[in-house]
């Protein structure tokens, strides 16, 4: 624990347990410096005197949309630009020359579910850019989701400190795709306006997202409690369409929750979403058709009808 702490002991368990209530996540026992660090910044950008005064007023009158603000602020991840490599890398190599190679063209659309501060969708997106010529005729739809907080307010300006950029950028990506302002960096427009951002509480009903070729969820599943990766993922099974794609972390795995994902061969952390069963529901008053592929038995049957009919006449 690092500096000094200045709220009661108890609002530390009583925020853990409100993270674990509304968003299925384990804050940990070595979060209280992370706990202050987050919430005092709030506190000051709603106007309370000190974050003894927020946190009190949030457990006096359980005002909901303090405690989200408060749920999403504590959730906040520091991102790098390219994190785990190796997984992003199985999009542009694996995935979606799979998917180009049924379709040819048309629009892929890919989510990157839990995206805070933007730099996955954005990688994504310089990756594609960088790979145009290997998928032409094809669109490309992109859209970060992730809790409401500042995070996501800084991804959908796509301005990153020079700190930021720093973090697994590399100089010719900074130089290709970023200008600098002032002593940050903003994104150029036309990466910028390839990827929407969407505030949505990741365990809530994700219908209004519509259905994706793809979902990226890297990295962030062993921080939600059991019942919430039950929920979590499947939430992602109700997003991905069929003989659509899951991509996780490098070292991440569905275990036995697979809601109908199978892995794919020899990429551990690759998973296609099985083809849906129709149920045909058959009338059994209409006549099946028969498996004959040519009409020769009805040909010889009607002949012999034929000669049938000619011995009787004679």
């Amino acid at each position: 624990m690092r500096g000094a702490l200045s709220l009661n002991p108890t609002y530390y368990e009583a925020l853990k347990r409100l993270t674990l209530e509304l968003a299925g996540v384990n804050l940990g026992s070595d979060h209280a410096f992370l706990i202050e660090t987050r919430l005092s910044a709030l506190a000051r950008q709603e106007g309370y005197d000190s974050l003894d005064d927020m946190v009190e007023e949030l457990f006096n009158t359980g005002q909901n949309r303090l405690a989200v603000q408060v749920v999403s602020s504590l959730l906040e991840r520091d991102t790098h630009f390219y994190t785990d490599r190796p997984s992003l890398e199985k999009l542009e190599h694996v995935v979606i020359p799979a998917i180009y190679s049924s379709r040819k063209g048309g629009k892929i659309r890919i989510v990157s579910f839990g995206c805070s501060s933007g730099q996955e969708p954005y990688c994504i997106a310089m990756m594609l850019d960088k790979a145009s010529d290997k998928f032409p005729d094809v669109k490309f739809e992109i859209v970060g989701v992730d809790y409401p907080s500042t995070a996501l307010d800084r991804a959908r300006a796509g301005r990153y400190t020079h700190f930021d950029v720093q973090r697994g950028l590399p100089i010719r990506d900074l130089i290709t795709y970023f200008d600098r302002k002032a002593e940050d960096w903003i994104i150029k427009d036309h990466i910028r306006q390839a990827v929407k951002f969407e505030e949505t509480h990741l365990l809530s009903n994700l219908d209004s997202l519509g259905e994706f070729d793809i979902v990226v969820f890297r990295n962030a599943l062993p921080h939600y409690s059991s019942p919430a990766q039950v929920r979590v993922l499947r939430g992602l099974s109700s997003l991905v369409k069929p003989l659509g794609y899951l991509l996780l972390g490098t070292d991440e795995t569905l275990n036995h929750i697979n809601y109908g994902f199978d892995t794919l061969a020899r990429q551990p952390n690759v998973f296609r979403k099985r083809e849906e069963k129709i149920e045909i529901i058959e009338d059994p008053n209409i006549k099946k058709p028969t498996d004959r592929k040519t009409f020769e038995k009805a040909k010889r049957r009607l002949k012999d009808m034929g000669e049938l009919g000619n011995s009787k006449s004679a």
